[in-house]
């Protein structure tokens, strides 16, 4: 860069010599014009020149990738949904621990130690059980392989970097037996069956399965049903009561996301 601005200054320079010899001005003035030129236009090169090597500075290295910030809606919540939340979920709250409430995936379970404390993943609970000990065993996910080393570096860096929520607020909806789905219509039924004794119906809903009393079919929706059984699958593949009627086994999940088998008590 300064050699390319030194070569523009010497040809500025030499045409304005050039055109200083037709000038009708006295001599001494013409000897000094053209020095003062050069120098004025040599500190100007080197003023460019100092300016443009700043600007080069304030680039950013395209060598040096940057690293995104670990998202918990697009990395950590599939993770927990694969590998966890079959075990802690409101059907089946495994140690007391509920992973599919934010708020209660922060505070822990019966434990009493806080599973997630943000930006200190080493007081984290959570990071504890999810490390492999020296035989490579651990405690989550129980009576499965550890988690990868690659989601493990995930969740603790998600932690480190504060352990933010940044679900989208339309995907919040959460379904428990306080706050069951409401049907503004009535809801498409994927899948159906009727208990051996003909005592129950179990017809698929939005993230449950309704159980109806078949002898009370006719009194209206609402006095034939006997209960609701609320899972995190959003659509129901299919149900099927077992061959004594005392359980039902639920299939469905969310495509491309997840998916889960239910099994319910249904005889209480």
């Amino acid at each position: 860069m300064i050699h390319a601005v030194r070569i523009f200054v010497e040809w500025k320079w030499q045409r304005l010599v050039s055109r200083g010899r037709g000038l009708t001005c006295p001599a001494q003035k013409l000897a000094f014009a053209p020095s003062r030129f050069r120098a004025s236009a040599l500190l100007f090169a080197l003023m460019f020149s100092a300016s443009m090597l700043q600007a080069e500075d304030k680039k950013p290295d395209a060598t040096k990738p940057t690293v995104e910030r670990a998202s918990y809606f697009r990395d950590i919540r599939p993770v927990f949904q694969e590998h966890c939340q079959g075990c802690h979920q409101p059907a089946k709250r495994g140690g007391e621990y509920l992973m599919t409430d934010f708020a209660k995936l922060l505070k822990g379970g019966e434990s009493g130690l806080a599973a997630i404390v943000p930006s200190n993943p080493t007081k984290s609970n959570l990071v504890k059980q999810i490390t492999p000990d020296k035989d490579g065993h651990a405690e989550m996910p129980s009576e499965a392989k550890p988690l990868a080393e690659s989601q493990r570096d995930l969740i603790a860096r998600w932690i480190s970097e504060g352990a933010t929520d940044d679900t989208p607020a339309s995907a919040k909806a959460q379904f428990d037996a306080a706050h069951p789905p409401t049907y503004p219509q009535p809801p498409l039924i994927t899948a159906l069956d009727v208990s051996p004794d003909g005592a129950l119906v179990a017809i698929s809903g939005y993230h449950e399965v309704l159980l109806h009393r078949t002898a009370d079919l006719g009194k209206g929706p609402k006095e034939s049903l006997a209960g609701r059984l609320i899972g995190l699958s959003e659509r129901i593949q299919s149900v099927r009561f077992s061959p004594d009627g005392k359980l039902l086994a639920v299939a469905g999940g969310s495509p491309g996301r997840m998916g889960e088998i239910q099994i319910w008590n249904v005889a209480d």
